[in-house]
């Protein structure tokens, strides 16, 4: 304690000033995988694709809003860093477009630009790109954009209508920040309200309170002074930490106040000894059970098992040394009178005691209300009944998971009527589509290939994506050159010649936009199919059919043994992750399954009777993944980290219910009767840490952010339904032929 006190300033200062942060979609992925190395590489010759694109109701090219946020944004403090490299608005371009040398008409420059920077309506936009120092500080860099928009007469910030990667990244930051600030507090008090309600002890309510709010502290902490961020994943950190000890704690308590009745001394020592071996097994299982999340493939899931692993550790080991003193401290008066006289033992005798003698000092069995004894009853007449519906629920759930889908688009993350949606479907319906399919066509210098017949594959190749329903605009380097001569006429075999010079002249211009890259080994052209980031398409599905358009305009122009082609951007890499989703929920839970089993053979003794108590542990995750995938819904990052984390959840009670049940089969009681006497004990605190833990999870499903509502729902549906495991079908299966695993060998004839 006197250590804990010691480190509370820097626990303190550490929660104070943890960074808010996110990484972007491709980071998440780890280095080696094929769509990563694309990107990479269009990243290294195209540049970084980050960008804001802001609108308005009534923006045209003719608002003089559009000149003067324009010319505030440039405009530059030379006292402040740079946050802002380049700012385009649609007048810009169609200025390019339409004046020398290009000098095509208005008509033309607007059906170029159409679905990506001016849409049917008329509506222009203001494109902005940031510099380094602006993709890094991208809450600064919003703020400054809202700031300069409400200097701007006749507009300010509010009236901003904004998409992108830069915004997107921001959005989901500002997600995660205010669910911290708003969400973990209310989450905290209904946790220690239903503490206190529970135990009846507004003292024991506080003991408890105090040694999850360290809990709660140290695994932010821990985050901090380790250099992470706090992404929008790990917002349920705190809150999962807080809830794990507090129930641990719970138990702690429910053991203090049964030893209350026997002893006066020394209570919080022997109620810790007491639940030291299944508060300590269960926090190993949970913490294996959260671990297990390091060997996903994404970058945020492993993260999060990690922290949350490390967490939990540091918060039981403070759990168990700590509640020894905090609560004698604080129960020492409320728990002071007792039916008995305390039972003298010296501590030699104490810790050289047997199981048995052990139970007669300290914790002496309670009576069995006609309440159990009755569904006892009726559990040992149904017990092979119950376990044949446990067995076929979990085959009909286990057949849905065939079917459960995945996603990671950014309109999935928030709700239909928030801000950010709104901003997104306005930029959408007025402008154009936001998500981008880039295809390269590289074109090797061996080849000898002018510059002006690759301009013409490019510009076919533009015109059959194009043909594509979900494909809403196409923009590659042709968009910035004249229309091409094709015919053979004497004229247009003239204009080509002249085109090819123009071309050659034109081509730094056209690099320093973007829109080709010189390497060593020839020119690589970049064509960019916009398509729409609020459909529900599958990526997978929309890359493929942009490659087949490209492979049918290659084959018509007999061009594909001259132009190499690569497809990449933000979708395919989005649609990469959500393989990599489905495929770490089964790895991950796997793993959890391997790891955790062990531990359950060991304190059930026996290979058998460790898998036969793990089944009700099980249960949850199939029964919630499995109907969650009959129903349609889609899994989430966030719904990823669920399954290792309730099975580890879950496994909590099962080792507290196993214990008991072990240590009453160890003195000779009949399976009826261990059963009967572990419900009474352990029941009511299995419950109480389901209703604490559940209900602290309910302020997370008003969150701004759809994955941290997922993740809330689903832990209240896995934790709910493991308390069914653990109170009605594990009875089951332990009253039935099965349970006979469990029985201690000279007592399985009886």
């Amino acid at each position: 304690m006197v250590l804990m006190l010691f480190l509370m300033p820097f626990l303190v200062y550490g929660v104070a000033h943890l960074p808010i942060g996110s990484a972007s979609v491709h980071q998440w992925l780890p280095d080696g995988k094929p769509e990563k190395e694309r990107y990479t590489r269009f990243q290294k010759n195209f540049g970084d694709d980050q960008f804001l694109i802001a609108s308005w109701e009534g923006c045209s090219t003719n608002d003089p809003r559009l000149d003067e946020f324009q010319s505030r944004l440039l405009s530059m403090n030379a006292s402040a860093p740079q946050l802002i490299d380049s700012v385009q608005t649609t007048k810009d371009v169609l200025r390019a477009l339409t004046e020398p040398p290009l000098s095509i008409s208005v008509e033309q420059a607007r059906s170029r630009l159409e679905g990506i920077l001016i849409g049917q309506d008329g509506t222009a936009a203001t494109i902005v790109r940031f510099t380094s120092y602006g993709l890094e500080h991208q809450a600064e860099s919003m703020a400054h954009i809202y700031k300069l928009a409400d200097e701007v007469t006749g507009l300010g910030g509010n009236a901003l209508r904004m998409a992108g990667t830069v915004y997107e990244a921001y959005a989901v930051d500002h997600a995660a920040e205010s669910s911290l600030m708003t969400l973990v507090a209310p989450s905290c008090l209904i946790g220690i309200l239903l503490a206190w309600f529970c135990l009846r002890s507004i003292r024991a309510a506080v003991a408890v309170l105090i040694i999850a709010g360290v809990g709660q502290l140290l695994a932010i902490s821990t985050v901090y002074y380790t250099g992470g961020k706090f992404s929008a994943v790990l917002i349920v950190l705190p809150t999962l930490v807080f809830m794990l000890t507090l129930s641990g704690a719970v138990h702690l308590m429910n053991y203090y106040r049964d030893i209350s009745i026997w002893h006066r001394d020394h209570r919080g020592s022997r109620a810790m000894l007491l639940g030291f071996k299944p508060s300590l097994l269960s926090s190993i299982t949970t913490s294996l059970g959260m671990a297990s999340l390091a060997i996903s493939q994404l970058a945020p899931v492993r993260e999060f098992g990690l922290y949350s692993a490390i967490s939990l550790s540091v918060a039981t080991f403070f759990l168990l040394l700590g509640f020894p003193f905090v609560s004698d401290w604080f129960c020492g008066e409320r728990f002071s009178k007792g039916p008995h006289e305390p039972i003298q033992k010296t501590d030699s005798q104490l810790e050289q005691a047997e199981p048995k003698e052990a139970r007669d000092l300290g914790f002496q069995p309670h009576l069995t209300s006609p309440i159990v004894a009755r569904y006892v009853k009726w559990m040992e007449r149904n017990a092979i009944r119950v376990s044949i519906v446990g067995f076929a629920i979990l085959g009909i759930s286990s057949c849905g998971l065939i079917f459960l889908k995945s996603s990671t688009k950014f309109d999935d993350l928030f709700p239909r009527n928030s801000p950010t949606l709104r901003d997104l479907t306005f930029i959408e319906q007025h402008i154009g589509p936001i998500a981008s399919v880039e295809v390269l066509l590289r074109f090797s210098s061996d080849q000898s290939v002018d510059i002006l017949s690759q301009a013409i594959w490019v510009e076919n190749i533009s015109n059959e994506i194009l043909k594509l329903p979900e494909v809403g605009a196409v923009m590659s380097g042709d968009s910035y050159i004249p229309t091409l001569p094709r015919s053979t006429a004497v004229r247009d075999v003239v204009r080509r010649s002249i085109m090819r010079k123009k071309l050659l002249e034109e081509l730094p211009k056209l690099i320093d936009q973007g829109w080709i890259a010189e390497t060593n080994t020839g020119n690589i052209w970049r064509v960019t199919a916009k398509v729409s980031a609020l459909t529900n398409e599958d990526y997978g599905i929309l890359t493929r059919r942009v490659q087949e358009a490209v492979d049918i305009a290659l084959k018509e122009d007999g061009s594909s043994a001259i132009v190499e082609t690569e497809l990449t951007g933000l979708s395919p890499v989005m649609h990469e992750t959500q393989k990599l989703l489905l495929t770490d929920l089964g790895a991950s839970f796997t793993t959890a399954f391997l790891l955790i089993t062990p531990v359950m053979m060991l304190i059930a003794r026996g290979f058998w009777a460790g898998l036969l108590i793990m089944i009700p542990n099980v249960l949850p995750e199939t029964l919630v993944f499995g109907t969650m995938a009959w129903l349609g819904f889609r899994l989430d990052i966030a719904g990823l980290l669920t399954a290792s984390v309730a099975m580890g959840i879950a496994v909590n009670d099962t080792l507290h219910f196993v214990n008991w049940y072990a240590n009453r089969l160890s003195i000779g009681d009949s399976r009826p009767v261990a059963i009967a006497d572990t419900l009474s004990n352990c029941a009511v605190a299995m419950i109480h840490t389901m209703l604490i833990s559940c209900c602290s999870m309910l302020p997370f499903m008003f969150a701004e952010f759809i994955p941290t509502r997922q993740f809330a729902c689903l832990m209240i549906a896995m934790i709910g339904s493991s308390i069914l495991g653990d109170l009605v079908l594990l009875p089951a299966l332990l009253l039935s032929p099965l349970g006979l695993c469990l029985m201690p060998r000279q007592s399985q004839k009886s």
